[in-house]
């Protein structure tokens, strides 16, 4: 059975979200007030959504006019809308001249999130059918879709890239683009795939910058594409921040100190998931080892393993059959988890955009969060040096007593 579209605009478009009816109108705007075209009215009101949120609100009438916009909103806003709908709007109002070209682009850094963006457009809109370009998935039926509707693409950066170097799309008619989730898109490391991306896009074309948090990065990017762009900040009132307790266990020199810190951690906090990051793929087959034999639920993402072992395992741990996830910071990108309880850095990164990132899995949708450190005589360096670039974090130094062996 077709899924429908969430029937109410304050829930993010996304599959795990949960949907609840608008039991009161959050802004004195309909969308009948911001939208010209009466189909998207229509197809919004008949799954139930009628008042835009505030980035929906403000973003709309500026994509409207032509802006272009850095926007930040936090994951559950309706952000997805307020990028998707003017760029139905413009395509619309090109229908007696016509479109045969690539005129949409929308980066986004998961697989996940990309599949959801494609759905909502298609729902919105029977005239259109975007390609998604996402890895893991076959690249000749990614063509085909190209080739029966390429006005709107959303994809991922690598795939994108790939089908850009192919010669199998063509950016240099693309009057409109959007950065999805910008800064985990440049945390998650696909900031040069980015660029290069965005680098073949014409002179004259609108852009926008979506983010949760607007930081140095995001900034040195919009500034190097975006044209004045309008600014649209939509506050998070203080107590919907996620809550993310941030500690370090000190622990000896050698693997079995690291492993029986590992598993004091787990054991002390007892989570319902946990994803464990480790800085080398040797590492997660040495802890999926040590954890197994210590009868923990626990299985490994690495290179090794293809897209579809690893799409299972992370269902797994999506759907509460699996505990533990070990990964290294690239098997681990595209996650979407919302109810991870427990990060663990088993070996430390002194890149503070990594450590942001790895941390960042847990404390989603309004939950808490817990972050663990585990620092050896070998880390002190790393993690001395991503104390000092992030001085906005609190870390706790926990004592764990030992489990027996």
């Amino acid at each position: 059975m077709t899924a429908s579209l969430p029937p109410d605009s304050v829930v993010e478009e996304s599959a795990s979200s949960p949907q609840a009816p608008i039991s009161k109108p959050i802004s004195s705007l309909t969308f009948s007030d911001i939208l010209f075209h009466p189909f998207l009215i229509e197809a919004l009101t008949k799954v139930g959504l009628v008042y835009p949120t505030p980035v929906q609100e403000k973003v709309i009438p500026l994509a409207l006019s032509g802006r272009d916009v850095i926007a930040q909103a936090k994951t559950g806003s309706g952000k997805t809308f307020a990028f998707v709908l003017p760029l139905l709007s413009h395509l619309e109002s090109l229908r007696e001249t016509g479109v045969d070209h690539t005129f949409g682009l929308i980066i986004t850094p998961t697989r996940e999130l990309a599949n959801q963006i494609t759905d909502v457009i298609a729902k919105l809109s029977k005239d259109y059918s975007p390609a998604c370009l996402i890895g893991g998935e076959s690249q000749r039926a990614q063509v085909e879709a190209l080739l029966r509707d390429n006005r709107i693409i959303v994809g991922t950066p690598g795939r994108i890239l790939d089908f850009i170097r192919q010669r199998e799309i063509r950016l240099e008619k693309c009057q409109y683009f959007v950065l999805d989730e910008a800064d985990e898109m440049l945390s998650m490391g696909f900031i040069d795939d980015v660029r290069s991306i965005l680098s073949k896009l014409p002179a004259e074309r609108q852009g926008l910058f979506i983010s949760a948090t607007i930081d140095t990065y995001v900034e040195s990017l919009a500034n190097s594409f975006l044209k004045n762009p309008e600014r649209v900040v939509i506050s998070t009132p203080k107590e919907e921040l996620p809550t993310i307790e941030h500690y370090i266990v000190e622990v000896g020199m050698g693997v079995s100190m690291k492993t029986a810190g590992l598993c004091e951690a787990l054991t002390r906090f007892n989570p319902r998931s946990a994803i464990v990051f480790c800085n080398t793929k040797s590492d997660t087959e040495l802890v999926e080892v040590i954890l197994k034999r210590r009868g923990f639920d626990a299985e490994k993402i690495n290179s090794d393993l293809n897209q579809k072992q690893r799409d299972k395992i992370i269902d797994q741990l999506r759907s509460g059959d699996l505990k533990i996830l070990i990964g290294t910071d690239i098997a681990a990108r595209g996650l979407d988890i919302d109810h991870v309880d427990l990060v663990v850095n088993y070996a430390i990164h002194d890149q503070a955009e990594l450590y942001v990132h790895r941390t960042g899995r847990t404390g989603r949708a309004g939950r808490s969060g817990t972050a663990v450190s585990l620092v050896g005589p070998q880390d002190f360096s790393a993690f001395h040096n991503l104390k000092k670039m992030l001085k906005q974090v609190e870390f706790k130094k926990l004592e764990l007593a030992p489990i027996p062996q």
